[in-house]
């Protein structure tokens, strides 16, 4: 008796729900990269305003999930041929410092949280300063920040800057990696700039228990939540 086996399954003959179902498993970057312009079926799945509401162009490593920085012709790819067809959708946004020529001279009229990752201080306040695209998110729509930048000296300065630019901001995670020389004195010291803020919640690392005291001074008054990281207590 001969018997036929027919298993030759296309990943095309799957419905529209699976395909999206398996995409939100991938890495969002893999994804646009590999298939915008695959086919007019892949377009209209990752390109939906859904899909890229939320957009991560972060890579993460399979086995410690920390973040690695994308290859040149990646960045070219998503910056020159994706962003431009999807900018409009896009909510929330996590970009790495290497990848940040990408939201460069792009409107984001939905954008509302943004997320910087692994920046040099240097990098994140050439940003912050003058009339760039970094800024003006901050100074006119973005409520929702997450900031991870790497230790350098005068490190309250950008948490002042940030604050005084982010006129609409509720939401503030300010992570930054400090040394052992960067612990003798407090990090944050609000009282020589009064700033009056929106900010309601505060996520922060600090590098000793007097930070907490110059963060609670009053500046902050529209504070509700503050959660602090403390280096040394």
């Amino acid at each position: 008796m001969e018997t036929s086996n027919n298993y030759n399954t296309n990943v095309l003959d799957l419905p529209d729900e699976m395909l999206l179902a398996i995409f939100y498993k991938l890495n969002m970057v893999d994804v646009l990269y590999s298939l915008v312009d695959v086919n007019k079926r892949f377009n209209r799945l990752t390109l939906d305003p859904f899909y890229v509401h939320t957009l991560d162009l972060t890579v993460k490593s399979s086995l410690l999930q920390r973040t690695s920085p994308l290859d040149n012709q990646e960045i070219d790819t998503i910056c020159k041929k994706i962003l431009p067809r999807i900018h409009h959708h896009i909510h929330k946004l996590t970009v790495p410092s290497c990848s940040i020529e990408c939201i460069v001279n792009i409107d984001y009229l939905q954008l509302k949280s943004l997320s910087l990752v692994n920046f040099e201080q240097q990098k994140l306040l050439g940003h912050l300063t003058g009339e760039t695209t970094v800024s003006g998110l901050l100074t006119n729509q973005i409520t929702h920040l997450k900031v991870d930048i790497l230790f350098d000296k005068n490190q309250s300065n950008i948490f002042l800057l940030i604050l005084s630019l982010g006129k609409h901001l509720t939401e503030l995670t300010f992570y930054h990696q400090f040394s052992s020389e960067h612990l003798r004195s407090p990090t944050f010291d609000l009282s020589s700039s009064p700033i009056s803020s929106t900010l309601t919640k505060l996520i922060i690392n600090v590098t000793r228990l007097d930070d907490c005291l110059y963060l609670l001074d009053g500046s902050l008054e529209s504070l509700t939540a503050l959660i602090i990281d403390i280096k040394i207590i």
